[in-house]
């Protein structure tokens, strides 16, 4: 009790902020079937962004999608083509992450990969296809409207697999045969039982897992994307980052699986003729980066280019190729902003506040809406403008970076005069 009387506040915040959020956040994403979901949903990411490229190359040749005419009229007779690559990518995106999300549960449990695959696989397409007719079938749910089945089904199915092979439910070949004919084998009691209850439950009672799915959460993750949860989000994140744990991985833990399913919605919703600046959904994965390191880590790199302590402009200058692509580690373990009491409140609240000021640009119709999933490390000012089709983006960042900047003074001046203060002393 003595000890806790004699903490000073900044280590009283260290002791709340490890204790109360980056625990529970850690313990929370090393659950197994938690880290099977963000692996798997991390694999399908290039499938998402060469979608969204050809989604966007489609958009230059289609009138109407940012101007009245065609950006580049001679896109317009191959636009559909594009579009073609589009749907089988991003409107496909429950169909690959089965895969991805099995193969990851698997591997975790360190069981035949390939097997589990194709079980995802199989798994995915009997819980989601209830009847054949004329020769065709519906792909709707195999978009980011199915994205919670094709994680469910996954999830189940490897589960079934592994505990047949606990149980020694399975067909055991005898030594010598080639693994991958006893791997065959092996699975063939896992694949009937999954196989059987996915066709009983999608096929014989006629119970569409993706549409009560949808029934079931999309007004509850709708009312998740507004204001004040997104800022949240940003101010937890910033919050575990200055006690040296990874906001930004430990948060998404949580958060990742919506943003994927927002973007992938937003991008359907253009192709179908929807206006950039009335898209569904606000807060993507690009819509963060468009307001987070822009303030919160470009903000104090403007001020370390003019202080007066050496090491501090010569920490900028080593920086900032790596923080132009939103490489942040640099800034944050360097100058360090981790467990320092002059940055903790302007590297939060920079972040916080430009959060803000992005999510409501887009939502009054200042600046169109994300569609775009873009590698993460692609610098804010040429991402906003490529994710969302708006010049009014780059200002967005470029007001985002002037936050962080009026915010930063106060507190890098009351920095730089302490550190002046320890160099004389050490003379």
């Amino acid at each position: 009790m003595a000890d806790q009387e004699t903490k000073g506040f900044g280590e009283k915040l260290n002791d709340f902020i490890m204790n109360k959020i980056a625990a529970p956040l850690a313990r929370f994403g090393e659950i197994p079937i938690v880290t099977a979901i963000k692996d798997g949903l991390v694999a399908s990411i290039p499938i998402i962004i060469i979608g969204s490229i050809f989604l966007l190359i489609g958009m230059l040749g289609l009138p109407g999608s940012f101007t009245e005419n065609a950006i580049i009229p001679t896109f317009s007779d191959l636009t559909p083509k594009f579009l073609m690559l589009y749907n089988l990518t991003m409107n496909f995106l429950a169909l690959y992450v089965a895969v991805a999300i099995a193969v990851s549960y698997a591997k975790i449990k360190k069981m035949d990969l390939l097997s589990a695959a194709l079980l995802g696989l199989g798994a995915f397409l009997l819980m989601t296809i209830g009847e054949i007719t004329e020769g065709t079938i519906t792909v709707q749910p195999f978009s980011a409207q199915g994205l919670f089945t094709a994680i469910i089904v996954a999830l189940l199915s490897v589960k079934i697999m592994e505990l047949c092979i606990k149980n020694n439910i399975v067909i055991k070949m005898p030594d010598g045969v080639p693994p991958a004919v006893g791997n065959a084998f092996s699975s063939l009691i896992p694949y009937a039982i999954v196989f059987i209850l996915t066709w009983l439950v999608r096929t014989v009672l006629g119970f569409d897992l993706v549409n009560f799915m949808a029934a079931v959460l999309t007004p509850l993750f709708a009312g998740v994307d507004n204001i004040f949860v997104f800022v949240a989000r940003v101010f937890a994140e910033m919050l575990l980052w200055t006690v040296g744990m990874h906001g930004t991985a430990m948060v998404d833990t949580i958060f990742a699986p919506l943003r994927l399913q927002w973007v992938a919605e937003n991008a359907a919703a253009l192709a179908d003729g929807v206006s950039r600046y009335e898209l569904p959904y606000i807060w993507t994965t690009y819509t963060e980066r468009m307001a987070i390191w822009p303030s919160a880590a470009w903000g104090l790199l403007f001020w370390m280019y003019f202080s007066k302590v050496k090491t501090v402009k010569v920490l900028a200058i080593a920086a900032t190729p790596a923080a132009i692509f939103t490489i942040v580690e640099p800034i944050i373990f360097g100058v360090p902003i981790v467990m320092n009491p002059f940055f903790l409140i302007p590297f939060v609240l920079s972040a916080a506040v430009s959060s803000a000021v992005t999510y409501l640009s887009m939502q009054i119709g200042l600046v169109a809406r994300v569609f775009i999933e873009l590698p993460w490390a692609t610098p804010p000012f040429i991402g906003g403008f490529l994710a969302t089709g708006d010049w009014k983006a780059i200002v967005l960042v470029m007001v985002n970076f002037a936050i962080g900047v009026a915010i930063y003074y106060p507190f890098f001046k009351a920095f730089e005069k302490d550190q002046l203060q320890k160099q004389n002393l050490s003379l």
